[in-house]
């Protein structure tokens, strides 16, 4: 970070006990924009970061994985984190979302996003997915089987505590329960069942009963199937979203995009 961004402007002058002067800048301090901090500091979005005081909110967390990620090479792995990048880039400005907003919590094989206050739930439960789906299968249009970029998401809206204290990411209820769907054993066999599809989505209790069901929603209610997932003596409910049960056959049908959605296998 620049001088200039923390305000140094103000130089002190005083005297040491041999008499010599000595002379130093302290700063003033004055707002700075978010576009001014570094990456590290800028994690949070801005009404997070505003706050000096670690504080309990009610967020929408979406946690990404990517199918086989440890098999590949380094090389696949750099590919893999380059066009997942990219493909989610895309599909939060379809969903008229920016990724910058995000708190982002990134490992190798995926992501941890904590989504700013103030979405159209109903628009980025029902949008993203979808929109992700469908630039993955335009990334894997020109893969072969073994290279595909296939992942598994999860969706809660739940509490969490963001603010200084949170120094390792995000703590509370509402990551772990992301968390936990992520890695639900019915989501794993569902990817590797839908050879076709390249996202398995589940969504938590909170999600399909406060936001699927009410129908404002663009993924139907009864496309979701319950799951129930135990770690560490502690049981986790959600829905899984099976695009099989009588969901339209492509995904561009809701995002109103009337291109055939391409089929990565054929």
């Amino acid at each position: 970070m620049s001088a200039s961004a923390l305000g140094y402007s103000r130089r002190v002058a005083t005297s040491v006990g041999n008499g010599m002067p000595l002379t130093w800048t302290t700063p003033t301090l004055r707002p700075v924009s978010p576009d001014e901090l570094p990456d590290e500091v800028s994690r949070f979005p801005a009404d997070d970061a505003a706050d000096d005081e670690t504080r309990l909110v009610s967020r929408l967390v979406l946690a990404i994985d990517v199918q086989g990620y440890s098999s590949r090479p380094a090389s696949g792995q750099l590919e893999v984190q380059r066009d997942l990048c990219a493909a989610m880039e895309r599909a939060a400005a379809a969903t008229r979302l920016n990724r910058r907003d995000w708190y982002r919590q990134c490992a190798g094989d995926g992501e941890l996003a904590v989504l700013p206050d103030g979405i159209d739930l109903a628009h980025v439960v029902g949008r993203f997915p979808l929109a992700l789906e469908r630039f993955l299968g335009e990334v894997n249009g020109s893969r072969g089987r073994g290279r595909r970029l296939r992942v598994r998401m999860a969706i809660h809206h739940g509490t969490l505590v963001l603010g200084p204290d949170a120094s390792f990411g995000p703590a509370g209820d509402a990551p772990i329960v992301a968390s936990r769907l992520l890695d639900a054993r019915p989501l794993r066999q569902l990817l590797d069942e839908r050879t076709d599809r390249d996202v398995a989505l589940a969504v938590s209790v909170p999600v399909y009963e406060g936001v699927v069901s009410t129908g404002l929603c663009a993924l139907p209610p009864h496309c979701f199937h319950p799951i129930r997932t135990t770690v560490k003596k502690k049981t986790y409910a959600g829905y899984v979203y099976d695009p099989d049960a009588g969901f339209p056959a492509s995904p561009d049908s809701l995002l109103g995009n009337a291109i055939p959605f391409p089929k990565p296998h054929e």
